[in-house]
């Protein structure tokens, strides 16, 4: 990094300025959750003809917080900013939480949450620590350059026009408003009747301002529906039927229904589906059921990205 651009993204109301004026950032790669063996894959996927992407293939943006902490794994991303925890703060209060910047190398530590006792007898006499299990950021760069982080008991849910979701195992949604400070709830109206515990994997992330779940269950893994959820909270329907057949019978060598759900890519001139498998990714035209695969150079007999990962996009704004 040259000492002039340097000196710009180290100046906040740089920062600042530039996220308010760049709020749109096209997604630049797709990271594996773990900073251990960490790898990702790149966007677009395709490369030049001296097969190189413009990120290089040996970018580690957690080796900043790793020299410090140790091993990390992300536990929510949120456009372009990663929150990340230790790993003995799995099991523990004392270890922060993270705040990086991959685009600027930066990163910050949150306040060590206090872990309140819970009772565990009728009359409260008897009390155990209990510890935060989820964490999210809200970060919108339409509206300010600054994020806010909200803790939970409960998992790491999904930012949305102003909101945090959490989606149960019925498509039950409950969402918390973070300006009004209110928590709502959201029946479902596209229920299953398969059972849970089939399902081998839930896709549930945020794309353009809409909601989006994606279940697959066994022992089907390549048939399955897209929901998205009514701008005005009125329910789950079903945005498209995806039959991914025709691409495990051009892929003889892939394992069936063995495929990574990257993210989904709808708008007006897109609406397609990321899909990982080793070697490469496949983008999925969802309305005129086509394929397109593009060979990935690095690492091709192995996944780089597994059913947990997180986008990452491009941005200045400071932590």
């Amino acid at each position: 990094m040259s000492p002039s651009i340097g000196s710009l993204i180290s100046n906040p109301k740089f920062c600042d300025r530039h996220t308010l004026q760049n709020p749109n950032s096209p997604i630049s790669a797709v990271f594996r959750q773990s900073s251990d063996n960490f790898s990702f894959i790149p966007f677009p996927p395709d490369h030049d003809a001296t097969g190189h992407n413009h990120i290089s293939p040996h970018w580690n943006p957690f080796e900043v917080i790793v020299n410090q902490y140790g091993p990390i794994y992300i536990i929510h991303s949120c456009n372009g900013l990663f929150l990340c925890l230790p790993f003995a703060g799995r099991s523990t209060c004392r270890f922060p939480y993270i705040v990086l910047n991959p685009t600027t190398n930066r990163f910050s530590t949150l306040p060590i949450l206090p872990c309140p006792a819970a009772p565990i007898s009728d009359d409260h006499s008897v009390e155990t620590p209990t510890r935060i299990i989820g964490c999210s950021l809200a970060f919108d760069p339409s509206k300010s350059p600054h994020y806010k982080a909200t803790s939970c008991p409960v998992q790491t849910g999904v930012y949305c026009n102003g909101a945090i979701h959490w989606v149960g195992d019925g498509c039950e949604m409950t969402y918390y408003l973070i300006d009004e400070e209110v928590v709502k709830f959201v029946s479902p109206k596209h229920c299953y009747v398969k059972n849970f515990q089939d399902r081998e994997y839930r896709y549930f992330q945020e794309n353009g301002g809409h909601l989006h779940l994606i279940d697959i269950y066994n022992p089907c893994l390549t048939k399955f529906e897209v929901l998205e959820m009514g701008g005005d909270y009125s329910g789950w329907f079903v945005k498209y039927n995806v039959d991914l057949d025709p691409l495990c019978t051009s892929l003889p060598n892939l394992p069936y229904g063995k495929f990574v759900v990257l993210f989904l890519d709808l708008d007006e001139n897109e609406e397609s589906m990321l899909l990982h498998t080793p070697g490469k990714v496949t983008s999925c035209n969802l309305k005129s059921k086509t394929f397109k695969s593009y060979e990935l150079t690095t690492d091709v007999r192995r996944y780089l990205v597994c059913h947990c990962n997180f986008m990452y996009k491009e941005t200045l704004a400071c932590v």
